[in-house]
């Protein structure tokens, strides 16, 4: 917080871009006007960061911590008004869990930690480790279909038929004792044949499909990331160097 003989700079970090635009929305809403809030690496304004907070005075500690908060995903709000309205803002700014310019700002993904009233305060160090397990998983298969069909063929053979056949001749020549012999009533048949095709099957194995399963063994190498916590340790200076007032034209 910087101030001058009739405004007072308020400068604040906010991690996340939707509390700085909820905590913009009520600055508008408690009466301070646009053109003396600034919105600060929101909507690529990041190469005009640095330029932006040399606006308010902003010691060379507090710049490189704010720059540094921007270049992870947070935004600056900074306010100019006067010191009426400090204790609004301030508010403000709280309600919205923002950071104070002599907060620190450390790595990438993690929050920002300040030590407040209290004597001491824990800071959780998290490491991950890599777990590598193995499972089954369905690659596909064989379904094997068995179904009986129909060839039509066709096959030739030789039939056998016999026919009674039945001649009458006009003879004249004497009775013999053979021709005696067939005296009185006698029947004599004489039977026709005839040869028919007969169909029979016979089945016979001429394939075996065999389907079953075989295993193998491969060795896969797992290439991965694991992260830990890092803390960077930096004392700070007295806030009365800090907040240096700085006075405009």
């Amino acid at each position: 917080m910087a101030m001058t003989d009739e405004l007072t700079h308020l400068v604040c970090l906010f991690h996340h871009q939707d509390q700085a635009a909820a905590a913009t929305e009520d600055l508008y809403k408690q009466g301070i006007p646009p053109t003396s809030i600034a919105v600060i690496g929101d909507e690529g304004q990041e190469h005009a960061a640095g330029s932006a907070l040399d606006e308010f005075g902003i010691p060379a500690r507090d710049r490189q911590h704010l720059l540094e908060g921007i270049r992870n995903g947070g935004v600056v709000v900074a306010v100019s008004t006067v010191q009426g309205h400090v204790s609004a803002v301030e508010k403000i700014f709280g309600s919205h869990k923002a950071t104070k310019i002599d907060d620190a700002v450390v790595t990438p993904k993690a929050a920002a930690l300040s030590v407040g009233a209290e004597d001491e305060t824990t800071i959780p160090l998290v490491e991950e480790e890599l777990a590598v397990g193995k499972r089954t998983v369905d690659q596909g298969g064989v379904r094997v279909y068995r179904r009986v069909i129909e060839i039509p063929i066709e096959e030739s053979i030789d039939l056998r038929e016999e026919h009674v056949v039945v001649e009458r001749n006009a003879v004249n020549r004497p009775v013999t004792d053979a021709d005696l012999a067939l005296q009185g009533n006698q029947v004599f048949e004489l039977t026709e044949t005839a040869e028919e095709a007969v169909v029979g099957k016979t089945a016979h194995v001429v394939e075996e499909v065999v389907v079953g399963k075989t295993a193998s063994e491969r060795t896969e190498h797992i290439h991965d990331t694991v992260r830990h916590t890092e803390v960077e340790i930096e004392e700070i200076q007295p806030e009365s160097e800090l907040r240096t007032p700085v006075k405009t034209n």
